[in-house]
Order: structure tokens, then sequence, then C-alpha cells
């Protein structure tokens, strides 16, 4: 039997889904980095490089097709080591994206970036551990 204790548990303060106006979903998160951001326009090339795309098997699935779905992430500068975030996606917003955007986007924000200092205002480990 295994044995957990409340300190295990990672409470965070994930941002509200976002209606756009045009028909897409999306969830904005404001990361703190311990070093300065490039450019704008350095950020645009990254951001863009980091779109992920989700395939719904119809096997699997029990679909009439595949199924994709695209992530895309959208990020400004806010300050010197500050970036707004947004994950967007068309709606509704599945799983996949949601996971992606909570956990493996800081992790692949943080290869690019360097470290993070806070997601939300909350310190690192309770977004990035191991």
């Amino acid at each position: 039997m295994n044995k957990y204790d409340a300190s295990q548990i990672k409470v965070r303060n994930i941002p509200p889904l976002e209606q756009l106006e045009d028909g897409k979903c999306c969830r904005t998160y404001i990361y703190r980095f311990t070093n300065s951001l490039p450019k704008q326009n350095v950020i645009n090339q990254i951001a863009n490089s980091l779109e992920q795309r989700f395939t719904f098997s119809k096997e699997v699935y029990e679909l009439s097709e595949d199924v994709e779905i695209c992530a895309s992430i959208l990020m400004e500068r806010l300050q010197d080591n500050e970036a707004r975030v947004s994950v967007l996606t068309l709606q509704p917003e599945e799983s996949c994206v949601y996971i992606f955007g909570i956990s493996t986007l800081p992790r692949k924000l943080e290869e690019r970036f360097g470290t993070v200092q806070s997601i939300q205002g909350q310190e690192r480990e309770a977004w990035i551990y191991s």
C-alpha cells in the first residue's frame, strides 16, 4: 500500500478558459523568468515552433476519420523577464491541450528561455517538478 501525505499535492493557479471572437479557446498564463527575455520577434519565432499537434485515430476513438487538434502558442513580452503566454485551440479545449499547457509547455519554455521563476504568481516548484 502506498503512503501519501499532503506535501505531495501541488495546487496550481489555472487561468480560466476564455472564448475568443474567432471561435478559438484560450488560456493565458503569466510567466516570470530569472533572466531577461529576448526581443519580441525572437520570442514570436520560438513560440511558433512550440505549436503542438495531437491526432485522435479513428480506430482507437471510433471516429469516422482521424481528427487532428492543434495547440498554438502566443507569447507577449511584458517586461524584461515577464511574459504573457497564451495557449490557443479550436473550441472546445481537449484534455490533451490542457495537459500540454500546464505540464509540457512550462518545461519547453524553460528549455528555450532559461529558468522559470514563477507561473501565475506561484513558485516554479508548483508547476515544474522532477
